[in-house]
């Protein structure tokens, strides 16, 4: 039975893109809602002129209203981390506290998709929307690939959603039910928020918990932490990776799955336009989510033959004097950021930095000499690399990204690589990796 907001007060905490979009949703469902965010109005201008004539209470400058008065329910945008006071206010009402994502899930009477992981999210949504698109379906992307679900709702129920699922959406998710969920893999990341890699595995196997043998779950197979999390779902497993274990397998040159015990080409890699293992592998977990959802193999063929790449995500540039530039600003992590150095055969001059994680910047000294040919290191990560790779090599560092992207430059001959591939969040001087990656751009493009 979808959730039903009419007669109840739903405080929103938190006026980005989520909150606004939660705000409006409850209000559009006959609640009553209030949007509150720690910031003051003067930093909140944009998020105030969408919010005009709504119909939205708005509190800015802190939360007090959200602790006095008293709420059906509060919503939390994903990047909100409550006061502890303000959470125990909360439990000894015993309101109900869930996620944007939460909330659209529980609006949403229809089937969808719901993609998690460490990296390659981004990636495989666009591929699955783009599968079902292909086979005649009203395929809508959503959640941390850019826009909030909750901002697309209410939907008729045949629109198939494709939500890209961030660790931060699931700290107040617990009854999520996707028709499909794909887990890409579990590497270390957002300790600094989550403490413990063993808090954020359990998060990622929340979009699993309630599914029934109804429901699919694909898993890449390769990955130990994946594989631990299927061990303790109810729902039908698909495997894709290189094992032979696998339903859906990356072969020498083909992507291949197996279906009444026979394998079966689904494209061979030289017709596949995305660059790298790492895409194909995101492809296979595209195709396998597609076939739970009962899509057709000759749709699956042809969204992968016109596939593009990804916005912010290994993307092409520009060459000028035989230099070619690539933004990789999605790069939020070491990880992202060693799967993007794998991609390039040539000298690659990277450009590193923004606010660090809780993971170590050491794993990048095995990676001088190729492909890295310079280092250029910007940003707050600057101290921290500094202090975790050995002295003498090939490190600049500078203040921002355009003192860096000169640096690099300077340093580049025809045939090098210039990649932005920050490992790091943005926070540190932009709103986020997709304002990062613009100015990236337009630098390169000056």
């Amino acid at each position: 039975m979808p959730f039903d907001p009419r007669g109840k007060r739903v405080a929103v905490i938190g006026m980005a893109r989520s909150g606004i979009g939660a705000a409006k949703l409850i209000h559009r469902l006959g609640g009553r809602a209030l949007i509150s965010d720690l910031k003051p109005a003067s930093m909140l201008e944009n998020a105030l002129e969408e919010l005009r004539d709504t119909g939205v209470e708005v509190e800015t400058g802190g939360h007090v209203r959200t602790a006095q008065e008293t709420f059906d329910l509060i919503v939390l945008s994903p990047g909100v981390v409550p006061a502890e006071n303000l959470a125990r206010v909360w439990q000894e009402r015993q309101t109900p506290v869930w996620s944007e994502l939460e909330l659209a899930a529980r609006v949403f009477a229809g089937r969808w998709i719901g993609v998690t992981g460490s990296n390659g999210k981004t990636t495989t949504v666009h591929l699955i929307a783009a599968m079902l698109e292909q086979a005649g379906l009203r395929a809508v992307m959503a959640g941390n690939v850019g826009t909030a679900w909750s901002g697309l709702l209410p939907a008729a129920e045949e629109a198939a959603f494709v939500v890209e699922v961030s660790s931060f959406q699931l700290e107040h998710a617990l009854g999520l039910r996707p028709t499909v969920a794909v887990l890409l893999n579990l590497f270390e990341n957002h300790l600094d928020r989550h403490g413990t890699m063993e808090v954020y595995a359990e998060l990622k196997a929340r979009l699993f918990r309630n599914q029934t043998e109804q429901e699919y779950a694909v898993i890449n197979g390769d990955d130990d932490g994946a594989r631990r999390i299927a061990r303790g779902v109810r729902s039908r497993v698909l495997r894709f990776g290189t094992g032979a274990d696998c339903d859906f397998r990356l072969e020498s040159d083909h992507l291949a799955c197996r279906r009444d015990g026979e394998s079966e080409i689904i494209l061979p890699l030289s017709e596949f336009p995305l660059k790298g293992r790492h895409n194909a592998m995101n492809a296979l977990a595209a195709a396998a989510a597609a076939h739970a959802f009962g899509i057709e193999m000759r749709a699956m063929r042809r969204a992968l033959r016109t596939a593009k790449p990804v916005e912010h995500r290994i993307e092409y540039v520009t060459s000028r004097e035989g230099v070619a530039y690539f933004n990789d600003s999605k790069s939020t992590n070491m990880v992202a950021t060693m799967t993007a150095l794998d991609s390039f055969d040539g000298d690659v001059i990277l450009l590193f930095g923004g606010r660090p994680k809780k993971e170590s910047f050491a794993p990048l000294a095995g990676r001088f000499g190729h492909p890295i040919k310079k280092l250029i290191v910007f940003g707050d990560a600057v101290p921290k690399m500094m202090s975790e790779l050995p002295a003498g090599l090939p490190v600049e560092t500078a203040e921002d990204i355009g003192a860096a992207l000169a640096l690099a430059r300077a340093a580049a001959r025809a045939g090098d690589t210039i990649l932005l591939s920050p490992g790091c969040t943005s926070f540190d001087q932009f709103n986020n990796f997709e304002e990062r990656g613009r100015i990236f751009k337009a630098l390169v493009s000056a």
